[in-house]
């Protein structure tokens, strides 16, 4: 398959200066000399502990951060390379993030219709009718486009940071912890949905978990990530003796019921 995302020898290092030493200070290697591809259409998943760089690569990616050494290509643009905002505005309407915390990144004075139509807004694009087919598409009525977040439950405003993240029908998806502040049954449920949208869609994912055994149920391939490097990247967990010994712990600490 063609590769949509390539990450290559990728570093980000921040420099932390120590106040009680002038000149000493501490660097904090992020995310260290990573190198993967992930295809057009792929659910790719990413498992790490909290603070093994997981949202640093997510920043990268995005745009937000710029790495201190090596190439993030997405389709043919080396994204590293582009100096304004401007260069950066084609690539950056084929990306779109969904993110843990629904309640602080839906804004509680807007309706629904407003959240999901926005993106449309910043582009300006046509706005009549999307917001109905997308909260539709998500599994949410379309007579609910003037409802506000605060009427909602969790897994309901998590469908409508879906719908938003649809509404410029992007190239990529990027699900950091997307199923963490939910429980179990809800979890379930998004995970069934994003199943049909990448069918539907076609639409490359990347979903970042520190849960192995979701990441395993819903991604093609899945990389193992810690203290900023990627062990290694599997397409189906086998055995935990064919695994790097980290991978094995996350295997053997997994929950069955």
């Amino acid at each position: 398959m063609e590769a949509l995302v390539k990450m290559n020898k990728v570093t980000k290092i921040y420099k932390k200066t120590n106040p009680g030493l002038r000149k000493n200070s501490v660097n904090n290697i992020a995310v260290d000399d990573i190198s993967f591809a992930i295809a057009r259409g792929e659910i790719f998943g990413l498992i790490g502990e909290s603070g093994c760089g997981k949202t640093t690569l997510v920043n990268l990616m995005l745009g937000l951060i710029k790495p201190d050494r090596g190439e993030i290509v997405i389709d043919t643009v080396d994204i590293t390379k582009l100096k304004s905002n401007r260069e950066f505005l084609p690539i950056r309407k084929r990306m779109q993030a969904v993110f843990q915390n629904s309640s602080s990144s839906l804004n509680p004075q807007m309706t629904l219709k407003k959240i999901i139509t926005e993106p449309l807004k910043n582009f300006h694009l046509p706005e009549q009718g999307v917001a109905e087919e997308l909260l539709e598409d998500v599994g949410l009525s379309a007579s609910w486009i003037l409802r506000k977040p605060a009427q909602l439950s969790g897994g309901q405003r998590q469908r409508v940071s879906i719908a938003r993240a649809l509404a410029l029908k992007p190239d990529f998806i990027i699900l950091d912890e997307a199923t963490s502040n939910l429980d179990v049954i809800t979890s379930k449920q998004i995970i069934d949905l994003l199943k049909k949208l990448n069918d539907k869609y076609k639409m490359m994912m990347l979903f970042i978990s520190h849960d192995i055994g979701v990441v395993d149920d819903f991604c093609h391939r899945k990389a193992i990530m810690k203290n900023g490097e990627i062990l290694e990247i599997v397409k189906q967990f086998g055995p935990p003796e064919n695994h790097h010994p980290y991978t094995q712990k996350l295997l053997q600490a997994r929950l069955h019921i």
